[in-house]
């Protein structure tokens, strides 16, 4: 496996934490509550922000009621990396660098857009 920054862990953890608390139907207020945690706590774990202890991720893996590999798996988002990777590999192969800092522009301006709405 290769490495990358131990931020990328957290992040993919808070994001996993994430998915698994949306599956089973709960709020952050209801997995903080259940698990005996503070909303804070699991507002900064899912965004990924680092410094959490492993008592913190058993508590969420206990209340979730899955195993802890469920929570740090990483192959998941390994496999969604590659694919959006080759994705987009394949749409700007024969693009100009011009092209490609172009386009990224518009997405970039684009998804600054969506959340200026959003909020």
């Amino acid at each position: 496996m290769e490495e990358f920054p131990c931020e990328a862990y957290y992040y993919r953890i808070g994001r996993n934490v994430r998915r698994l608390r949306r599956e089973k139907g709960m709020t952050q207020e209801g997995l903080a509550e259940a698990a005996g945690l503070s909303i804070k706590m699991i507002q900064k774990l899912e965004i990924g922000q680092k410094g959490f202890r492993m008592e913190t991720i058993i508590k969420i893996a206990i209340t979730l009621d899955v195993s802890l590999d469920n929570l740090t798996d990483m192959r998941e988002a390994d496999r969604k990396l590659t694919f959006w990777q080759e994705a987009f590999y394949a749409m700007t192969e024969d693009k100009t660098d011009d092209e490609i800092k172009y386009a990224v522009g518009i997405v970039n301006s684009v998804f600054k857009l969506h959340k200026q709405y959003l909020e």
